[in-house]
């Protein structure tokens, strides 16, 4: 293979543009340090501390930057489908539109703007679960959240529940309908969020680097050829 992808979804795209098969090579992903850290609380400031202090027990995240293609709205829908608070970390132009969607929502939604890695990785160890329903071409952070334990709702459509569906970390929906959210949340309520933690090392930086120096030696042993 002279191509490489970084994801089933992209394989499958390059096949039907070019008629090229690719390998898929995930990228890389700081599985290694989230999973070092048992409690990222511990990694926070007293100011950070204090953010985490209103944040309720039990909620649904959506994280990300705040632009419409992300579509954080889907983890307010979601949360209003469960009946849970929704906490929406990030930061972005679409904040004034979210804040909007937000407050004509029939839950609680709160906005952690501009978080820190360390605040970011105990909001996803904290959370009930993290909605991404963005159209990516593999997205990393649904992969950083299950390598907290957090199990993911992802979009079918993208390579985001490729890596969900490879973890076991939760599951993938079409739409956003309550019957397919609770039907999804069968399926994410025997998600083990230790074990998912575990899972999460095949996109281990450690992983990459082996598979592309692989695939770069395969690449120039043929251009030798």
């Amino acid at each position: 293979y002279s191509i490489a992808a970084n994801s089933s979804y992209i394989r499958d795209r390059i096949q039907r543009s070019w008629g090229r098969d690719s390998r898929v090579i995930y990228p890389p992903v700081n599985v290694e340090a989230i999973i070092a850290e048992d409690d990222w609380t511990r990694r926070l400031s007293d100011d950070e501390l204090r953010i985490l202090d209103f944040i309720p027990k039990e909620f649904v995240l959506g994280a990300s930057r705040f632009v419409p293609y992300k579509r954080l709205d889907a983890a307010v829908r979601v949360g209003e489908i469960l009946g849970l608070p929704v906490v929406l970390a990030g930061q972005g132009p679409d904040e004034a539109r979210l804040r909007d969607f937000a407050t004509a929502s029939g839950i609680p939604v709160q906005f952690v703007t501009r978080p820190s890695t360390p605040l970011l990785y105990a909001l996803f160890q904290r959370a009930q679960l993290y909605v991404f329903f963005a159209v990516e071409d593999f997205g990393i952070m649904p992969v950083e959240a299950m390598a907290a334990g957090t199990p993911v709702l992802a979009n079918s459509l993208g390579g985001a529940g490729e890596s969900v569906l490879t973890c076991r970390g939760g599951a993938v929906v079409r739409g956003l309908d309550s019957s397919s959210v609770l039907a999804a949340m069968g399926e994410i309520s025997g998600v083990d969020g230790q074990a998912l933690r575990g899972r999460t090392t095949m996109f281990s930086r450690e992983r990459f680097g082996v598979e592309i120096s692989d695939w770069l030696h395969e690449v120039m042993d043929g251009a030798d050829g």
